[in-house]
C-alpha cells in the first residue's frame, strides 16, 4: 500500500495539473514553523534529528488557503520533517531558492520554468514525469506552484492540481558554520482529489491517506540528503537494526508530541547495509512511535500476524500461521491490492520471533518480497503505552512484474517503510 502512497504524495508535492495560471495570488502564509514544538530552538530540534530524517506532526491549527474559496481558513494538521546537512546556510539558501535547478534535485522533475514574478514571489511551472512499465500508472503532467521567499524560508501554495489544495514551507537554520538544519512543514487536502489515478487509488485504498503526509515530506528531504550528504552507508551486523539514540527525556517529549498532534513520530534512518547469504544488501529502516491510552496487555494482539487481516480487511485476503515453537512462528500472508483499473496480488512469507510478551522481530523467508526486516516493541507508561516499530521493506529484482514495476518510482527502497509504519500504527489506533 505504501508504494501507491508514494505516487500520490508526488502529486501533492508538485501539484500535478494540466493547467497553469500566470497570475500572482495574494497570500500571507501562517504555516507554523517547524521549531514551534521545540521552543523555537533549532539546536533542540537538531538533537532529535541527529543523522536521520525526523518526522512529526503539529496540533490542528487554522491556516490560509486562498484557493479554497468556500473555506479559505481551514483547520488543518501539518506534518514536519527535519534533516541536518553538512553545508553552511548560505549554500542551502542558494540551492533551495534556485527553482530552475530543482530539475536534478528532485528526481521526478524534467523541466522548470518561471512564469511570473513579483518581488520575492515566484510562480513556477514544472513538468513532472514518472514513467512506469504500467502505462495506466504513468505521471506526465505540468505543475504550477507559487513560492514566496523570506530570509530563511520558502512558503509554497498549490495553484491548481488533482490534489487541489495544499500549502508548505521549507525553512533552514544555521547550527554552526558547516551544518544547517532544513525542515519542511506541509499539508494537502486529500478529500477532494481531481486526478484520475489519484482518485482510483484513494477510493481503492483509503488507508494511504494516513501515510501520505510522512512519505511526501520524506521524499523531499531524501532528495536533499542525496544532494548534500550522499549515501555514507553504515554496515550492520547480522540481526542488527538501527535504533534512534534518544534518552528518556526525549522519549517523553516524543510522547507529548504524539498526544498533542494525534500523529505518530518517525525516524527515517541513514543508509545501511545488511548481510545476506548472497552478500550485503542496502536497506533503509524507519522507526515509528505512537502512543496509546491502553496498557501493553491490551495491545499485544497487534504483535501477531493473525491480527493484520483485521487491520487491512480489503487488502489482506488470508493469513496462515504455524504454531509457535521455541518462541517463533512462520506466517504466510496473501495480499491483493485492487485499484479498479488493475489488481496486484502478492504474498509475504515471514518468520516471527517473540522474545517476550511485549516484543517481536520478523524477517522475510520467501514470498514476493525477499527483503523485509522489522521489530515491534511495547513500553508501559503511566497513562498508557508507547508502541515502537522499526521496519525496512524493499522490492527486489525478482519480484512479480506488477510489484517490480514499482521499482521505477523514486526511492522505492526508502519510502515503503515510512508510509507502511505510519499507516499501521494509525490503523491500530482506529481499532482499539
Amino acid at each position: 500500500m505504501s508504494y501507491f502512497s508514494r505516487l500520490i504524495s508526488i502529486g501533492i508535492l508538485f501539484g500535478v495539473s494540466p493547467f497553469s495560471f500566470a497570475q500572482i495570488i495574494t497570500w500571507s502564509d501562517n504555516i507554523p514553523s517547524a521549531l514551534q514544538p521545540f521552543q523555537n530552538n533549532p539546536q533542540l530540534l537538531a538533537s532529535y534529528t541527529q543523522g536521520n530524517i525526523f518526522i512529526y506532526g503539529h496540533p490542528a491549527v487554522k491556516t490560509s488557503v486562498p484557493t479554497l474559496k468556500n473555506n479559505p481558513q481551514p483547520s488543518v494538521s501539518f506534518n514536519t520533517a527535519a534533516i541536518i546537512v553538512p553545508a553552511n546556510s548560505q549554500r542551502v539558501s542558494e540551492t533551495l531558492t534556485d527553482f530552475s535547478h530543482y530539475v536534478g534535485l528532485f528526481p521526478t522533475l524534467k523541466s522548470a520554468k518561471r512564469i511570473e514574478q513579483s518581488g520575492n514571489i515566484v510562480q513556477m511551472k514544472y513538468k513532472v514525469s514518472i514513467p512506469t512499465p504500467i502505462p495506466v500508472l504513468n505521471f506526465n503532467e505540468d505543475v504550477t506552484l507559487q513560492h514566496q521567499i523570506k530570509a530563511n524560508s520558502i512558503a509554497s501554495l498549490v495553484v491548481d492540481a488533482p490534489i487541489p489544495y495544499g500549502v508548505g514551507k521549507l525553512e533552514w537554520f544555521a547550527l554552526d558554520d558547516n551544518r544547517t538544519l532544513i525542515t519542511l512543514t506541509q499539508w494537502g487536502d486529500l478529500n477532494q482529489p481531481k486526478g484520475f489515478i489519484i482518485k482510483k487509488i484513494l477510493n481503492a485504498i483509503p488507508e494511504v491517506k494516513l501515510g501520505i503526509p510522512s512519505t511526501s515530506n520524506a521524499f523531499i528531504l531524501e532528495s536533499l540528503r542525496n544532494r548534500f550528504i550522499g549515501q555514507n552507508t553504515a554496515a550492520l551486523n547480522a540481526g542488527q537494526m538501527p535504533n534512534p539514540q534518544l534518552n528518556a527525556a526525549q522519549l517523553t517529549k516524543i510522547t507529548q508530541l504524539i498526544q498533542a498532534s494525534q500523529q505518530p513520530v518517525s525516524v527515517l534512518h541513514a543508509p545501511t547495509s545488511v548481510p545476506y547469504t548472497h552478500g550485503r544488501e542496502g536497506m533503509r529502516f524507519t522507526t515509528t512511535y505512537h502512543f496509546y491510552k491502553h496498557p501493553p496487555q491490551q495491545l499485544q494482539k497487534w504483535l501477531s500476524p493473525v491480527s493484520y487481516q483485521e487491520l487491512f480487511p480489503r487488502q489482506i485476503k488470508k493469513v496462515v500461521t504455524t504454531p509457535i515453537q521455541n518462541q517463533g512462528q512462520n506466517a504466510d500472508i496473501q495480499v491483493n491490492v485492487g485499484l479498479g483499473v488493475i489488481n496486484i496480488p502478492f504474498a509475504f512469507k515471514l518468520h516471527f520471533n517473540y522474545p517476550n510478551d511485549t516484543e517481536n522481530s520478523f524477517y522475510a523467508t520467501g514470498g514476493d518480497l525477499r527483503f523485509i526486516k522489522g521489530k515491534m516493541e511495547l513500553t508501559e507508561l503511566k497513562q498508557g503505552s508507547l508502541f515502537k516499530i522499526t521496519t525496512s521493506a524493499k522490492i527486489d529484482e525478482k519480484a512479480p512484474f506488477l510489484l517490480r514495476a514499482m521499482r521505477s518510482l523514486p526511492y522505492h527502497d526508502v519510502l515503503p517503510a515510512v508510509g507502511g509504519n505510519t499507516v499501521f500504527v494509525q490503523k491500530v489506533k482506529n481499532k482499539i
